[in-house]
């Protein structure tokens, strides 16, 4: 292995990893079975390769070979990405169950038969969710997009799409952003909340919350021990202890997400606490 590792990264025993150069950003888990290969890799951190997934693939080890991805990026059970030619993947992307992303396909005789052949890279945006889909070569994925279970994805999908289809086509534009007003916002929070207390780590653990409206900041007390979640700075701010990093990760299922990790007893921005992935071009 010939990747640098970021701090508390979590490598699955059974799990290879066969990269030429690169780096795995902290805090990532890679779990059981999967293989990472290739020219290049670079992940970002917090990152989750799932069960059985796979980077790489034919071609992977070429000079043009790569993948960058951001931080939070997701691969699912089973899902597959080749780097023949390039992968370039933005901040807090989730590819679901058996999505798989290719830069080549060729397999007929393209001489003789005349068959088709696809080489070229892949590029996506930040913020896309593309559960259980297939992504052809030389494609680009705009930031805020959403593609539909099980779609073929063979042209380029603007910013804000709803994409969805064998081929895919666009369902709606302008799809994201959408904006919640105050109650909405209250009522999202509320339910995230009640799911938390459910949660099996806190145990019934008793914990008030309150959420200003006019500040967008949740507040979490635990016995005398205060958090705060600046929701418009994305800062975490007071005490650390069980409630609140269940709160957060709670947070984190729902999409929503603080460049925040517990050091020692406290909660410390990235950039503070070691943080140091390199900054990648291609």
């Amino acid at each position: 292995m010939k990747i640098e590792l970021g701090m508390d990264v979590r490598i699955h025993p059974s799990a290879r990893i066969e990269a030429t150069s690169g780096y795995i950003g902290d805090r990532t888990v890679i779990e059981k079975d999967a293989l990472i290969q290739g020219q290049e890799i670079y992940i970002g951190v917090e990152s989750f390769i799932d069960e059985g997934a796979v980077i790489g693939g034919g071609s992977c080890f070429d000079s043009s070979a790569f993948l960058v991805t951001g931080d939070w990026f997701h691969l699912g059970k089973q899902g597959q990405i080749n780097t023949a030619r390039g992968v370039t993947i933005g901040h807090e992307v989730g590819c679901g169950i058996r999505t798989s992303i290719f830069t080549h396909g060729a397999y007929l005789d393209s001489y003789h038969l005349g068959a088709v052949r696809q080489w070229g890279p892949v590029t996506i945006g930040d913020n896309v969710w593309i559960p259980n889909a297939w992504i052809n070569p030389n494609v680009s994925i705009g930031s805020n997009v959403t593609i539909a279970a099980s779609s073929l994805v063979n042209q380029d999908i603007p910013d804000g799409a709803l994409a969805g289809g064998i081929p895919a086509k666009i369902l709606k534009e302008s799809y994201l952003p959408q904006h919640l007003d105050s109650v909405s916002k209250r009522n999202l929070i509320h339910s995230i909340i009640q799911d938390a207390r459910g949660r099996r780590e806190l145990n019934g653990e008793e914990f008030f919350f309150a959420w200003n409206e006019s500040t967008e900041i949740l507040e979490i007390g635990f016995q005398s021990n205060v958090t705060l979640f600046d929701f418009i700075r994305r800062r975490i701010d007071g005490s650390v202890n069980d409630v609140s990093i269940a709160v957060k990760d709670q947070l984190r299922r729902n999409g929503i997400r603080f460049r925040y990790c517990v050091v020692g007893q406290e909660w410390i921005c990235w950039e503070k606490s070691g943080y140091n992935i390199p900054q990648v071009e291609f």
